[in-house]
């Protein structure tokens, strides 16, 4: 197994756990994945893995988390054992909420995609006084994505950032700069080896190609719409009312009401429904254990944000699908490989998250 090593803040070396039962690290596009440890309490540099220390697996800058949790557990026979739980890096920024600038209602902002959210963090956690991240540093604007236009008012920043993900595709995270002593925010866009493109090596999943060991299917409509009903300022029959959406009818249209009484420009509201309808798309998702020597190798030919093809032919399923999660699972059994393809049905707390934002937004007056 590869050993965990233990950071400060800073950067700085603390130690090395080598010997644990297990370690788990959930790489994900959209927000910032997690990660668990489970050791003897009596393991040599225990006494580092401390509350905002940070873990690094192996030399590799890309699976980084922050500590955010430990207990220890006594048993009968006097074993101490040790969990730590933290999440990646990126989840800083669920510490901080995007603030108007001074004399104005909202933060409105209408460029790329990528240029949009490094302005959030970079003002909501560089430029206000007292919400500095001193190690923070934002990597080089690129103008990756498509223009958006879009606004923020007291919203979680990682929220946010999570939202314009969904909507444009592009996945963003926080890497350790060891040169610089830095953590750096930056976007980045997954590659394409899907089978629909001819530009790069195709790589499929399915069981004809022996890299795949078990799979679970699923195609959802549950919470979703194709057709918002957004409305604007105003109250009665002198509230702004626009429609849109998809031009199916019948049991194909599935409409959402969208409450956009705080977009001051009715020319924003479209923006506003095409925002929440991707909060509500068709949930079509495969969930897989993948072969680790199967033809294709992870981090070399396909890697977190690509987009690949999945297949089951016994099924009838092959489409072609952005993977936004990998679970790495290390213990001294073996090294494994849970792979989310497409996205998943919202858990219960991101449903009540979704429905309180809803409520306050219906609620303000």
């Amino acid at each position: 197994m590869q050993p965990i090593r233990i950071l400060s803040p800073g950067l700085d070396l603390l130690g090395e756990v080598d010997n644990y039962l297990s370690f788990t690290f959930c790489r994900s596009y959209h927000s910032p994945g997690e990660f668990q440890l489970v050791t003897n309490r009596k393991v040599r540099n225990t006494e580092q893995l401390e509350i905002n220390n940070l873990i690094m697996l192996g030399a590799d800058t890309g699976k980084v988390g922050i500590i955010r949790h430990k207990e220890i557990k006594a048993g009968e026979r006097g074993e101490e054992m040790l969990t730590i739980k933290g999440y990646a890096l990126g989840t800083i920024l669920s510490q901080r909420i995007t603030i108007p600038p001074v004399g104005q209602a909202y933060d409105i902002l209408e460029a790329n995609a990528e240029t949009v959210m490094k302005h959030y963090v970079r003002r909501n956690c560089l430029q206000i006084s007292e919400m500095e991240f001193p190690f923070l540093v934002i990597g080089d604007d690129q103008q990756r994505g498509e223009i958006i236009k879009w606004q923020t008012r007291y919203k979680n920043l990682a929220d946010e950032l999570e939202q314009i993900s969904t909507l444009t595709g592009l996945g963003w995270h926080i890497y350790p700069d060891f040169n610089a002593r830095k953590w750096v925010f930056d976007i980045y866009n997954g590659r394409d080896f899907s089978a629909s493109q001819q530009i790069n090596p195709l790589v499929i999943f399915s069981p004809e190609f022996d890299n795949i060991r078990s799979q679970e299917f699923i195609d959802s409509l549950v919470g979703f719409g194709n057709y918002a009903i957004v409305a604007g300022r105003d109250e009665g029959a002198n509230r702004e009312i626009m429609m849109l959406g998809s031009d199916a009818t019948g049991l194909d249209r599935h409409v959402i009401f969208v409450d956009a009484r705080d977009v001051k420009d009715t020319a924003d509201l479209p923006a506003k429904g095409e925002a929440k309808l991707a909060e509500h798309q068709r949930v079509i998702s495969f969930q897989a254990e993948v072969l680790t020597a199967g033809p294709f190798k992870y981090q070399q030919d396909w890697d977190v944000g690509d987009v690949v093809t999945v297949q089951n032919k016994d099924w009838n399923v092959t489409m072609d699908t952005r993977i936004t999660e990998v679970q790495e699972i290390h213990e001294a059994s073996g090294f494994k490989l849970n792979v989310t393809f497409g996205n998943n049905l919202p858990t219960l707390p991101q449903k009540l998250k979704a429905a309180l934002g809803d409520f306050k937004t219906e609620s303000t007056r």
